[in-house]
C-alpha cells in the first residue's frame, strides 16, 4: 500500500506526462520548484524555472506530438522512476525514444528530474 506521500508524488508525474502529451509548456512548468533543477544526463543541467522554460520553448517548437507510454512506474518515498518508451513528432518526422526518469517532489511540485536515454538516438530520429 502506498503512503500518501507516495500517492501525491505520483500524482504531480502523471500530470507532467499530461502536460508533455498536450504539448502545454505552461502546465509542465507549473509542476517545477522555482530553483528545480531538470537535466538530460548527456547534457548541463537546466537550472531553474528560466532555464526549464527555454527548454521547452525550445522542444515545443519543433514537436508536435508526445505520447509518454510507460512501461514501469514505481515510487519509494518521494521518489518516482518512469520507464518509457517515448513517442514523438519533431521537425515533422516521427520516433520512439525508450527513457528513464527520476523524478523528485517535495511540497507537491518537481525539486529535480534526471533523465536517461541515448541523445544519438533521437538526434538520428529527427535529422534532415
Amino acid at each position: 500500500m502506498r503512503s500518501p506521500q507516495e500517492e501525491a508524488a505520483l500524482a504531480v508525474v502523471d500530470r507532467m506526462k499530461e502536460g508533455w502529451q498536450k504539448l502545454d509548456g505552461e502546465l509542465i512548468l507549473s509542476l517545477f520548484h522555482d530553483d528545480a533543477v531538470m537535466q538530460s544526463m548527456m547534457k548541463e543541467p537546466y537550472r531553474g524555472k528560466a532555464e526549464i522554460k527555454a527548454m521547452l520553448d525550445g522542444f515545443f517548437a519543433v514537436a508536435t506530438r508526445v505520447e509518454m507510454e510507460v512501461l514501469n512506474r514505481r515510487v519509494e518515498d518521494n521518489v518516482v522512476t518512469l520507464e518509457r518508451r517515448d513517442h514523438f513528432t519533431a521537425r515533422g518526422k516521427s520516433g520512439v525514444l525508450p527513457a528513464v526518469g527520476i523524478f523528485e517532489i517535495e511540497d507537491g511540485l518537481i525539486r529535480t528530474w534526471r533523465e536517461y536515454y541515448d541523445w544519438g538516438m533521437y538526434e538520428r530520429q529527427i535529422a534532415d
